[in-house]
């Protein structure tokens, strides 16, 4: 596979549509426009925007389950990312993960904000990961995490989803599952500790 961003000049990489890419390839690119953005390059921002907005959507609506709300936060997450791209480390990560982050962390502001008026109740309802997200724009990594979690315990994948999807703290957890907070945070540790043996 022929690695494109070192054919395209950096002032036109924004302007690329090529065809397939492989992984490699891909995220090396997505690092690239990030690195553009973060000079000011608003050609690359607009050709990082094509080839992320799917994935962004579909992490936002996988939080938010209601597809004009997590329209809006598609948006704040772009300003966040022109606002950060100079704080992404091209080798500390793969892009779309720095990316898919900020996304989740955006969504949960907004989940946490719209609770603290009364217009989102709390629910011990498991939000569903693989909600609508577009298979195409899901990284390796979020695939993988999704089949670990489908592999957790029930009551601890319950905890960490309602936990990293909603953006309950410990006591919120709590009270929608009615457990004792000592149990939340148990399960919540046992759950993460648990991912990270099967990743191992």
């Amino acid at each position: 596979m022929v690695n494109v961003t070192k054919l395209v000049p950096k002032s036109q990489r924004a302007a690329y549509t090529g065809t397939k890419m492989g992984a490699a390839e891909q995220s090396r690119l997505m690092a690239d426009l990030i690195e553009d953005c973060a000079s000011g390059d608003r050609a690359a921002f607009r050709h990082f925007y094509d080839l992320s907005c799917r994935y962004v959507f579909g992490v936002a609506l996988a939080v938010l389950r209601d597809r004009e709300v997590a329209s809006e936060v598609v948006q704040e997450t772009y300003v966040r990312i022109w606002k950060r791209a100079g704080q992404f480390k091209a080798g500390g990560g793969n892009p779309m993960s720095w990316v898919g982050s900020i996304t989740r962390n955006c969504a949960i502001d907004r989940l946490r904000s719209d609770r603290s008026r009364g217009f989102v109740e709390f629910s011990d309802k498991v939000p569903d990961i693989a909600g609508e997200v577009d298979e195409t724009g899901q990284t390796l990594d979020s695939m993988v995490v999704r089949r670990l979690l489908n592999d957790l315990r029930p009551d601890y994948r319950r905890a960490l989803l309602l936990c990293y999807f909603q953006g309950y703290n410990y006591n919120e957890l709590a009270t929608v599952l009615d457990i004792p907070v000592g149990t939340a945070k148990s399960w919540v540790r046992r759950g993460l500790a648990a991912l990270k043996e099967a990743m191992e």
